[in-house]
């Protein structure tokens, strides 16, 4: 009987440790497979290990690069999703592949649900309604108008002043 139970913990240690290397395999896996993750309309920083000659991302519509110079791209959020971003050097090898997530602005985004439909809004620190993917169709367009008639506003204002300052009229 002695014999059977030093057999039977002699099993369950080879069981543990399988399945702590198996676990251990699992994390570094998971770890290796960590995706970039940016923001809706933000931009983040990617610094590269190694100058890079060519710098691809898989669909622009979902993230978009800015190229600062061959180790600094700027990565920004266009539309939620994931793609991938690949820098090669100048041989044509990999220095990166990486997996690019867009993900929703967590802190201070309030998403209103009404039947069938959302308004979104961003409450810093009033809350206003602001455009984003997945909003009501009217409303998205009535405020996404709205918008752009305040910037083609201001700057036909700015180049009012700024015809008025090349003649002659401006501030001395």
């Amino acid at each position: 009987m002695r014999a059977y139970r030093t057999k039977k913990t002699a099993m369950r240690r080879v069981v543990v440790a399988a399945l702590g290397a198996g676990c251990a395999a699992l994390v570094a896996g998971a770890a290796q497979a960590e995706t970039f993750k940016v923001e809706l309309n933000q931009t983040r920083a990617l610094h590269l290990a190694k100058p890079a000659a060519t710098i691809m991302i898989g669909n622009p519509a979902i993230a978009d690069v800015n190229v600062e110079g061959s180790k600094l791209v700027y990565v920004m959020g266009r539309s939620f999703g994931t793609t991938n971003l690949v820098a090669t050097d100048s041989e044509g090898n990999a220095i990166l592949d990486l997996d690019v997530s867009v993900i929703a602005q967590s802190a201070s985004t309030v998403t209103l649900t009404r039947g069938s439909g959302q308004l979104s809004y961003n409450c810093t620190p009033r809350c206003e309604r602001v455009p984003a993917v997945g909003d009501n169709p009217d409303g998205f367009d009535t405020l996404t108008q709205q918008v752009t008639d305040s910037i083609g506003a201001a700057t036909s204002a700015s180049q009012g002043e700024a015809n008025a300052n090349a003649a002659g009229g401006g501030i001395q």
